[in-house]
């Protein structure tokens, strides 16, 4: 990513951030990541228009094109989730070829994996030679997890990096599901009549454990599936940190499912100190606790 020379752009150098933006919702390609919500709005230029080709994008898409123009003074723009860690400085380009007297703006922008499903807003602010904002132009956006199994209960844990995390769930009965547990259901005491082959599949299964022992896979998701109606009560989700492999902190987002329909999300940060904890059964935080009916 270009560093000052964005923001010298903008005559704003001195308040460069070093901060790369990994952990955010919304990356702008070739921009200055700079943490906190978009500068006020201060009597800078408008912008005119702003789009995406899509409204609808999916968790995890990159490239997706953010183009717009704004009004005559706009020498940059700021670009930011609603939500997010932070936003994002990018130069103006030259006018189009049909209205030279508007500077534009085209850049790439990718979602990241930990960017919760749902409606989310962007909002683009235009920025004049000294820094100063316009009124930002709002895009709603619908983001869509293509990976997420079908079930009638389902509970995800996302993260972004190389780090291994585990997801860990409690039953309502207390029926605590792991990499060393990996499905709720449990056979009948010895002396009562055994249920039927197929039983199994009527509790929640751990799908992966992945990055286990530092084996990175890619997947970085790990996910709780009920295919059958879940018992109800409440269900505590927990996050095990049981290494960050190197990294020096991982990012997650939990989601929970019921028939198909985002019911609660929960995000956090997993540290050295999480890492140094025990990984027995009970272990990590508590990120969410979802009741079915």
């Amino acid at each position: 990513m270009r560093g000052c020379a964005i923001v010298v752009l903008l005559a704003a150098c001195d308040g460069a951030s070093s901060d790369p933006g990994l952990g955010a919702w919304l990356r702008v390609e070739d921009a200055q990541f700079v943490p906190g919500a978009l500068p006020a709005a201060a009597g800078g230029p408008a912008v005119i228009d702003a789009y995406l080709p899509r409204v609808a994008v999916q968790v995890g898409e990159v490239g997706l094109r953010l183009q717009g123009t704004l009004d005559v003074g706009g020498n940059g723009v700021a670009i930011g989730l609603d939500g997010d860690l932070g936003h994002w400085i990018a130069p103006s380009g030259a006018p189009d070829v049909f209205d030279p007297t508007h500077p534009t703006f085209d850049v790439d922008v990718d979602w990241a994996r930990l960017l919760p499903s749902g409606a989310h807003v962007v909002r683009v602010a235009a920025l004049d030679a000294d820094g100063r904002a316009g009124e930002p132009f709002a895009i709603e956006v619908a983001a869509d997890d293509a990976e997420v199994p079908a079930g009638e209960l389902v509970l995800t844990l996302r993260w972004d990096s190389t780090a291994d995390l585990d997801l860990r769930v409690i039953t309502p009965d207390g029926v605590e599901v792991w990499a060393r547990n990996i499905n709720s259901y449990e056979p009948p005491p010895p002396g009562q009549p055994p249920d039927p082959p197929d039983a199994w599949m009527t509790g929640g299964i751990l799908d992966f454990d992945s990055n286990a022992q530092c084996r990175f896979d890619g997947r970085m998701r790990e996910n709780v599936v009920w295919t059958m109606p879940a018992p109800a009560g409440a269900y505590a989700v927990r996050v095990d940190a049981f290494s960050l492999c190197g990294a020096p902190a991982a990012p997650w987002v939990v989601e929970a499912r019921v028939a198909g329909e985002v019911v609660a999300t929960a995000s956090g940060l997993a540290t050295a100190a999480d890492a140094a904890l025990p990984h027995d059964a009970g272990a990590g935080v508590r990120a969410l606790e979802v009741e079915v009916p």
